[in-house]
């Protein structure tokens, strides 16, 4: 019997301990602060989030606890009053730790129960005592190659260095692969291009796929603790920025990329998908709406945004709607407008090689700074294949100031002129016209080649256009 009563007192002294040791408690110490305040933060993509505010509960000791487990990730302990910071690991095993510190010199510390934490700063440690040598290195070779001596016994040492760093950064991966720490060293390990063989252009290309294919291997996107570390978010930026050009299709397919890795870590997807599709809205780029379209269509339609209200969600697609008949490389539609004594025009009838969509209204201000520009171009350009169309936008009453200003205004008559009184082709909402001026660019078949850009930038884009139909004139 008292055999039985053991067992019962062991299982539930286990019980006991298992739920003390629930959620998370993390012991503050800081000697030399005076100030009776910290704030712990942690790392969300490409921001810096306040988890809580921790009042002294002694001098120089403090508390974050909470009955959840914290989620896994890099925090951060920031000091008044000049907000300096210490870095600390939270994974999903080690919530109850401790963390010792002078607050005049927070590298000077060191952690209980948290062998995450010890990893990370005798790292940080052995980095410290290798990154001078290796400088001291780098001086030297400098100094030989300005005097013309060899280098190679110094290169020899460099490499030996730089081994036996990945040396110490394997051991902790293989040794450690479940720390905040081997997740932090393996995502910053640059990928690894293998020597290939062509001539230096084939060389650089192939270089150059191989580095975009595999530029996310070391990163553990499974991992949820991935978006609260600072190297996700500056990984996928130089994926976008660096490695996938400006055209609307390369956009998207890079962002389709991104998204279907981030699929396993819910708040890392919904926070990209967000942030992709304010970011096509607002862009300045010429052509980024056609992301924005795409993302619509393929993930907010189809319900891949479900946190999204039907409210917001309609909007997301008639703005979508609205501006997928006039994207880039779409083909503009056949409106019929009018010219001043009534005769209809379509946009079709025009035979020249570009046709300059110019829309524009007497009574606005942002055309009548643009106008000698718009002009100059056409005086430019009117024998060399390109015609201005220039649709002025008002209606009805307000109609008969179009043609007032034209003549007022010196060379405008030498413009394509045309308007629609009673807006019968609806051209403002086929162009999405919501503001003057706008300027669409149509090859001779009505090709959306390009929108959306300044007056000033007219003649600069046009001889692009003339160079690349030169080209390929050239190719056939």
């Amino acid at each position: 019997m008292r055999a039985l009563f053991l067992v019962i007192g062991f299982v539930l002294f286990s019980m006991i301990s298992g739920l003390a040791q629930s959620g998370h408690k993390i012991d503050f110490e800081l000697s030399n602060y005076e100030n009776d305040t910290i704030i712990i933060g942690y790392y969300f993509a490409d921001r810096q989030l306040v988890q809580d505010t921790l009042i002294a509960e002694s001098k120089g000791k403090f508390v974050l606890s909470g009955k959840d487990p914290l989620e896994p990730g890099i925090y951060l302990m920031l000091i008044k009053p000049d907000n300096s910071f210490l870095q600390f690991m939270v994974n999903d095993k080690e919530q109850h730790f401790s963390i010792k510190t002078n607050a005049l010199k927070l590298g000077d510390v060191s952690f209980k129960n948290s062998k995450d934490n010890e990893l990370f700063y005798d790292y940080l440690s052995f980095l410290g005592e290798h990154r001078p040598k290796s400088q001291n290195l780098k001086n030297q070779q400098k100094d030989l190659e300005a005097k013309g001596k060899s280098t190679e016994q110094l290169l020899k040492k460099l490499d030996a260095l730089d081994e036996e760093v990945w040396a110490y950064q394997k051991k902790i991966i293989a040794e450690n692969p479940k720390t905040i720490t081997a997740l932090l060293i393996k995502g910053n390990t640059d990928i690894d291009v293998p020597e290939f063989t062509g001539t230096p252009e084939e060389v650089k290309e192939k270089s150059f796929k191989y580095y975009k294919k595999h530029f996310f291997d070391n990163i553990e996107f499974e991992n949820p603790a991935i978006i609260r570390t600072p190297f996700l978010d500056t990984r996928i930026k130089s994926y976008i920025d660096n490695l996938t050009p400006k055209y609307p299709d390369s956009m998207s397919e890079s962002i389709d990329l991104i998204l279907e890795k981030l699929k396993p870590i819910d708040d890392a997807y919904k926070f990209y998908l967000s942030t992709y599709l304010n970011e096509s809205a607002n862009s300045k780029v010429v052509g980024q709406d056609a992301v924005y379209v795409h993302l619509v269509d393929n993930y907010y339609k189809t319900g891949k945004a479900d946190w999204v209200t039907e409210e917001s969600l309609q909007k997301l697609v008639d703005n979508a709607d609205r501006l997928r008949p006039n994207l880039i490389g779409r083909t503009a539609p056949d409106v019929q407008l009018y010219k001043e004594d009534g005769t209809p025009l379509n946009l079709s009838a025009i035979d020249t090689d570009y046709t300059v969509l110019f829309f524009w209204a007497p009574d606005c201000g942002h055309c009548k700074k643009s106008m000698p520009d718009a002009i100059a171009f056409n005086e430019k350009y009117k024998d060399k294949g390109v015609t201005v169309l220039a649709v002025c936008t008002k209606h009805t009453e307000k109609y008969p100031s179009c043609w007032e200003y034209i003549k007022n205004k010196e060379n405008m008559e030498h413009f394509l002129n045309v308007g629609d009184e009673f807006h019968r082709s609806r051209f403002k909402k086929i162009f999405n016209v919501r503001s003057t001026p706008m300027i669409y660019i149509l090859d001779r078949n009505r090709e959306i080649l390009v929108k959306s850009i300044g007056t000033n930038q007219l003649e600069e884009v046009m001889e692009q256009l003339f160079k690349l139909k030169e080209m390929e004139n050239i190719k056939e």
